[in-house]
């Protein structure tokens, strides 16, 4: 059973929140109960699937990270695994996604890439061209983003 702490706890974690050194020292402070507390509620909640994680999300522009591109790549099911297991340890892609092809569209995953400059993100882009077979591949470079924000959850939740 979801109760009025945790909806607090969700709307709050959905909005921008401070970076602290102790993130669920603070948290129980501001919502009145102690740490344990704190984290038993956030275990249950993720659980019970009302939240998926908690983790910071990076301002890429406001970090000099002002070069992205979605690549679509054309990678065989045999190389697919080993070539996301490169991928992960690359801190400057951050997303992943397997999707279905299309006869039109033959490209099977897809990732962003994130560099101080359009020469970063080609570098990391060479990098995978050496690692690994691929039979094709687009590079498509941000020109403008549109949208990045949260659902305003606060009016979402009725307590």
């Amino acid at each position: 059973m979801v109760d009025n702490i945790d909806k607090d706890i969700i709307v709050y974690l959905s909005q921008d929140i401070e970076v602290t050194k102790d993130i669920y020292e603070d948290l129980s402070k501001k919502f009145n109960i102690s740490e344990e507390n704190l984290i038993k509620r956030l275990k249950r909640l993720n659980e019970s699937g009302y939240l998926k994680r908690i983790a910071p999300v990076m301002i890429h522009q406001k970090s000099g990270y002002n070069s992205n591109a979605m690549v679509v790549w054309d990678i065989s099911k045999d190389n697919l695994k080993k070539f996301i297991d490169i991928i992960k340890g690359i801190n400057n892609i951050s997303h992943v996604y397997e999707r279905r092809t299309d006869e039109k569209w033959p490209y099977n995953l897809y990732t962003m890439i994130h560099g101080r400059n359009k020469e970063e993100v080609e570098n990391i882009i060479n990098y995978l061209l050496q690692k690994i077979e691929v039979k094709d591949f687009k590079v498509l470079y941000t020109i403008k983003e549109w949208k990045k924000t949260s659902p305003n959850l606060s009016k979402l939740i009725k307590k």
